[in-house]
């Protein structure tokens, strides 16, 4: 998977720096989405003279090539994975995990709308945010300890 992506920087007249091989390496060897700061700490564990601008730098370029892909979570700092054509996920709001959908959103009755609207679509995006099972499990751990909730005392 790694060579297609170091393939494609190339052959769209891109050097295969370490930074960049490095970067595309660790999103390609993970099942979910990283923050910059998650792939910079795995950079430095193999290369510690790489700053935490040159991956922003370069996930910035791989964004813009579409190579990599952008998660905004609503509370919590922005997620990066490599794109897989269609990236419609099931989000984890706790972890980060990314379950890549099947199905994209547009067809059936969103694709009737559009074409009656006659809106021409640049892009699209589709995330369900909630909780994987496991961090799930931990919050009704949490909650069913008294330590999830906020409780009124009484006075």
């Amino acid at each position: 998977m790694l060579s297609a992506w170091v393939e494609e920087l190339s052959a769209r007249g891109y050097k295969i720096t370490p930074q960049r091989r490095l970067i595309l390496e660790i999103l390609s060897n993970t099942q979910r989405h990283l923050t910059a700061e998650e792939i910079g700490l795995r950079i430095r564990e193999i290369e510690p003279s790489i700053s935490l601008a040159t991956v922003y730098r370069n996930l910035n370029l791989l964004l813009e090539l579409n190579m990599v892909c952008r998660l905004d979570m609503p509370e919590g700092p922005v997620r990066y994975g490599l794109h897989g054509g269609h990236d419609h996920h099931l989000v984890c709001l706790e972890c980060g995990t990314a379950v890549q959908l099947g199905v994209c959103p547009m067809q059936g009755e969103i694709k009737r709308i559009v074409e009656e609207s006659g809106f021409e679509i640049n892009s699209h995006h589709f995330e369900i945010m909630g909780y994987c099972p496991e961090c799930s499990a931990k919050r009704k751990q949490q909650i069913s300890a008294g330590k999830g909730g906020t409780r009124v005392e009484d006075k």
